[in-house]
């Protein structure tokens, strides 16, 4: 095991110095609600379990509860491979663990990693396991791997039930799990100590991990957007997109990510419900969303657009002369934002796995700005000759930013509303077929 390795638990300035940098970028790619911080009790050793659906990204959300808390995170050997990523790793503070699919050899290898959790926990750093081993993008809890249990119940049984080690399910759910400015809601549930399965543990170990696991995966469901019909999975998140919305405008509900994560659980379980007691209005209510979705993929419609009858062409009045007004802003935004912007989306192409692209965004992103900032404001202040003419174009790169998200916002919009409303002229009966469609779900739901 590498020698700066030994020390991850140790708090680290460098680090601390670094979170302001990458908590302050993460929350501007996603626009993060955090939940449930109250329910952490003060002097407690926690081992945080989030689900895990956006790689890496899932552990950079964990980093945003707290900043003066420096947490350890397990993941997956695979990813340690080079030896400049392995340091960049052990640097931000992630540990390996190995799996049989790395090397039957390597196992042995794990015990060292287990040995320094223990040393983590002691010092009460926090530990970050993402218990469903592997990332996918998909709303529902897979299975949970063993590894958790097995790790807190060492080190409990080691310091005989002292550390008061507590299991945190922590649930995030992601509005989109790559466009920029997407919505991120963590959801803090309440943690559980360890040592109530500690006698177990030392009877039979077998039973006390899964009774621990079973406990964990109930746990995270509830902090979660959890749909386990798979087989109506689509139609459950089209009417997740619709009726939360509706119902937060309808009843002048709070619009936080919160509040709509209520009302999603909350039609969740009454859709559950339904199916389970064979009531004919899931099947009705199955098959008119169905019907809802394949019209709307049919004509490249996205459902926030709906109703389609709201859609008005008055808006592109006021907002195609700002567009005009501030091209020139934008584009000046564009030019000097260039390699930021177009190398971390070429990059993250490259990627089959779309639940890396944010990832390799965010941390390419990272890298790249603060190089390009410098390296352009240098070259500026070599030009003109003057630090005045270098400070101010400093100051001008942030602002152009905000100017080109902002354009190119509103520029998707004009021309969302631009295709949808020739698309109600020229398909006349086709929107008021969609819209019926959506009146008739919209009315099975709310008149449940």
């Amino acid at each position: 095991m590498p020698t700066n390795r030994e020390r991850i638990e140790e708090w680290s300035k460098a680090y601390w110095l670094l979170r302001f940098y990458q908590n302050f970028m993460f929350r501007l790619y996603f626009k993060t609600e955090i939940v449930g911080m109250e329910k952490l009790p003060p002097n407690t050793t926690f081992i945080f379990a989030p689900n895990h659906q956006n790689a890496l990204i899932d552990a950079l959300a964990i980093l945003t509860l707290k900043h003066s808390w420096q947490p350890v995170f397990l993941a997956r050997a695979d990813i340690f491979k080079k030896p400049l990523l392995s340091k960049i790793l052990t640097f931000l503070k992630i540990m390996p663990v190995y799996r049989i699919r790395d090397g039957f050899e390597n196992l042995s290898l794990n015990d060292r990693i287990f040995q320094k959790t223990m040393d983590v926990i002691r010092n009460r750093n926090g530990l970050v396991i993402l218990p469903e081993g592997n990332h996918a993008g998909f709303k529902y809890l897979r299975p949970l791997k063993k590894g958790i249990a097995r790790i807190a119940f060492q080190a409990e049984d080691a310091a005989n039930g002292e550390l008061n080690i507590h299991i945190v399910p922590v649930g995030l759910e992601y509005s989109n799990y790559v466009r920029y400015r997407s919505k991120l809601l963590v959801r803090i549930g309440e943690p559980f100590p360890v040592k109530k399965y500690l006698e177990l543990y030392r009877q039979n170990k077998a039973q006390a991990y899964n009774a621990l696991i079973d406990e964990l995966a109930e746990r995270m469901k509830a902090e979660m957007i959890n749909i386990d019909d798979t087989e109506h999975y689509d139609e459950y998140m089209l009417l997740l997109q619709l009726y939360p919305r509706k119902k937060i405008l309808d009843s002048k509900l709070p619009k936080t990510q919160n509040q709509q994560f209520i009302i999603s659980k909350e039609l969740i379980s009454w859709l559950d419900g339904l199916k389970a007691s064979a009531n004919p209005l899931f099947d009705e209510l199955m098959s008119n969303t169905r019907k809802l979705k394949e019209k709307l993929a049919l004509h490249g419609i996205r459902p926030h657009a709906l109703p389609l009858r709201k859609i008005s062409a008055f808006c592109l009045f006021w907002f195609i002369p700002l567009l005009i007004i501030f091209s020139p802003l934008a584009l000046y935004g564009f030019i000097n934002h260039f390699i930021p912007i177009v190398v971390p989306y070429l990059l993250s192409k490259k990627f089959q796995d779309v639940q890396f692209h944010s990832s390799v965004r965010h941390a390419v992103g990272l890298l790249l700005l603060p190089l390009v900032y410098l390296f352009q404001t240098i070259i500026i202040g070599i030009a003109a000759s003057s630090f005045t003419a270098a400070l101010l174009y400093l100051i001008s790169l942030p602002v152009s930013a905000l100017v080109l998200f902002c354009w190119r916002r509103y520029y998707f919009k004009v021309v969302g509303s631009v295709r949808l409303s020739m698309f109600k002229r020229r398909n006349t009966a086709g929107a008021t077929e969609i819209d019926e469609l959506y009146d008739r779900v919209m009315n099975l739901v709310l008149n449940r």
